[in-house]
């Protein structure tokens, strides 16, 4: 992907290139040739060499980072890195040399330094150097804040911790019913191993109940069948009710079962059965049972996922005097809501009153959006786009562009250091205001950092600059991946919207690569089958080789759901065993009810942006070979 450094953006778009701006550029294009040959020195541990170049980059902008890449690898160089933090406060690499340098000190035992420089984290093993540097330096009340705050969150903590929790328990604010506190916050995170390391501070009787909780929690299924857990009736109803929250996970109606057979005889509070009762009723939901909806509406106070849930259930069995009941007990702000809008007006629709169902169709089909597009096929209406391109003035683009943080961004970027320049883009977007984010969602248009532009813009709050919102990138290797698939180019372009953006480089906590976010696991099984060699996992980043394996991958999903495309996206998201499992038991189920009473949230989201983002590229690629009704055939029974 071509590139055009921040600085050049206004150049690029005027076609005129001043000559002071010429000038500029070759200054910078051999001050990049210097910095790159001192990053190589820093590397290569030729500091003599690596001096001699940095000492004439200081006014360039990458200098703060090449200073950090040589003071995080010599974090006893104490007075240098004083130094930098006092210059460089404000610079991205501030905070990351200032944790690594704490770190060090903390090994070292350097308190008073420590102390004077630590300005909170989020890194458990620098609090617990926070926390032993104020009990060293005579702080001790702030040490133990610190340490309640940690030893009650439940977590697993490093073992440097363990000092800081021992000055803790050695104070006068510590006492035994903090282990105890200790050990339920472990099994409410289902951390068994620090719950099980707990029981070692308990006497024998307390070592009894201990015992006797993680036994449910372990094997919830027990309450049933063992009866020990009775004979602690001041902790009975708490015992029996976390181990029907453990057993809902696993057996729905066994643990329902014993929950309605025993509640009756257990004192529980009531908030915990409240709890219950919910839980109970949800995983109904979940589970599309039919009785869901009637739980539901036996809960006395329900909160917003229950009166969601309890509309879902309704629908799940098309009853649509239930739907409407259902709907009705919505707070007002929820009912405002376009999801809800448009269930109003199906329930409008089939309990015959087609004239105010219509008055909120053509309300709704206004709108861009999923719920829109379905209002507008259920009026049999072309779906509406509504493009308002953003308006950014030149000085605003050039003023932001050349403000320290974004000339960062910018270098980055001419040395093909994308990951580290999109870190930057975002500590730089952070500083800025509701008014300036637009314009830096412009010059991240201009810069063809596409995912940049939609992340900034969505942070502002503007919908409606479809070509920004929704760009044409990639396009040639999607059309052609598309024809060797038989698949409309649109829904390629609306996963890949979806998935990474058209991040090339996305990379996802669970491992899934580029622009269509692909599991190696999966891309070396695709590899496997189109007989295709395989290099390395960081292969997925290649955007031509990313799109041909998940255009295969979608085919594949497409085939095995019978064409059909809501499925078949559901599958993309959340794997397709799980999607077997939603398919209805008994009867055909319209695909708009069977998109919302998806368990996940992630995927009902997923998959109803897929399909709206498909519909737009439709558009955009001015095509009209994929329609509403293609995507929202009805699911038959699995």
């Amino acid at each position: 992907m071509h590139v055009i450094p921040c600085f050049l953006m206004l150049a690029a778009l005027t076609g005129v290139l001043p000559n002071s701006a010429r000038a500029d550029e070759i200054s910078l294009a051999s001050q990049r040739q210097q910095f790159l040959r001192a990053e190589q020195a820093l590397n290569q541990n030729r500091d003599a060499e690596y001096f001699a170049l940095a000492s004439s980059l200081k006014g360039y902008p990458l200098y703060p980072y090449l200073q950090y890449q040589w003071l995080k690898n010599h974090l006893d160089a104490d007075a240098d890195i004083k130094q930098f933090l006092n210059d460089h406060a404000n610079s991205r690499y501030a905070a990351g040399l200032r944790q690594k340098w704490l770190l060090a000190l903390g090994k070292k035992q350097q308190w008073l330094v420590l102390v004077n420089y630590y300005q909170g984290s989020d890194d458990p093993e620098l609090q617990c150097y926070a926390g032993l540097a104020q009990f060293q330096t005579g702080q001790a009340l702030e040490a133990f804040n610190q340490a309640r705050a940690l030893w009650l969150n439940g977590k697993t903590h490093p073992n440097n911790c363990d000092a800081l929790f021992d000055v803790y328990k050695a104070s006068p604010y510590f006492n035994k019913e903090l282990i105890n506190q200790r050990f339920h916050a472990a099994l409410k995170r289902d951390n068994q191993s620090l719950a099980s390391y707990l029981t070692r501070f308990f006497s024998d009787a307390e070592l009894n109940l201990a015992n006797t909780w993680l036994k449910l929690h372990r094997q919830p299924e027990s309450v049933a069948s063992e009866s020990g857990w009775r004979d602690y009736p001041e902790h009975a109803g708490e015992l029996f009710a976390h181990a029907i929250d453990r057993w809902l996970e696993s057996n729905v109606e066994t643990a329902m079962t014993t929950w309605d057979s025993n509640k009756s005889q257990i004192a529980i509070t009531p908030a915990t059965a409240a709890f219950i009762e919910k839980r109970i009723a949800v995983a109904l939901a979940l589970k599309h049972d039919s009785r869901a909806y009637t739980r539901l509406s036996q809960l006395e106070n329900r909160d917003e996922s229950a009166r969601e849930w309890r509309v879902r259930a309704a629908l799940n069995t098309q009853n649509w005097q239930d739907v409407t009941t259902a709907i009705a007990g919505l707070h007002d702000d929820e009912k405002s809501q376009e999801k809800w809008q448009y269930w109003q007006a199906r329930g409008l629709a089939e309990t015959s009153q087609p004239a105010a169902a219509n008055a909120l169709f053509q309300q709704l089909a206004k709108n861009r959006s999923f719920y829109g597009f379905l209002a507008a096929g259920k009026l049999r209406q072309a779906i509406e786009l509504v493009d308002r391109p953003l308006t950014v003035s030149s000085s605003d683009l050039e003023a932001l562009q050349n403000r320290p943080d974004f000339q960062v961004f910018s270098e980055l970027l001419a040395i093909d250091r994308k990951p580290e320049a999109k870190r930057q883009w975002w500590y730089a977007v952070a500083k800025l205001d509701s008014r300036q984010l637009p314009v830096a969602a412009k010059l991240a248009q201009q810069a063809n950092c596409p995912a940049l532009a939609i992340a900034t813009i969505a942070k502002a709050n503007q919908w409606d600059d479809v070509n920004l919102r929704f760009p044409l990138v990639y396009v040639q290797a999607i059309q052609s991946n598309a024809a060797a698939q038989q698949l409309d180019p649109g829904l390629i372009l609306g996963l890949i919207r979806q998935e990474s953006a058209f991040d090339e480089l996305a990379d996802s906590p669970a491992g899934a690569k580029g622009l269509m976010q692909i599991m190696p696991n999966t891309g070396r099984q695709i590899a496997a089958e189109l007989r295709d060699s395989w290099d390395s996992d960081y292969s997925l980043f290649k955007p031509e080789l990313n799109v041909k394996y998940g255009a295969f991958y979608f085919k594949k999903l497409l085939r095995q759901f019978n064409g059909h495309v809501a499925l078949a996206t559901a599958a993309y998201n959340a794997g397709a065993n799980k999607v077997k499992r939603w398919l209805p038991e008994n009867r055909a189920l319209p695909a708009d009810i069977w998109i919302e009473n998806i368990p996940y949230k992630e995927t009902r989201g997923y998959v109803a942006s897929v399909l709206m983002y498909s519909l737009i590229y439709q558009q955009r690629l001015q095509r009209d070979s994929l329609k509403i009704d293609d995507l929202m055939r009805e699911v038959m029974p699995g």
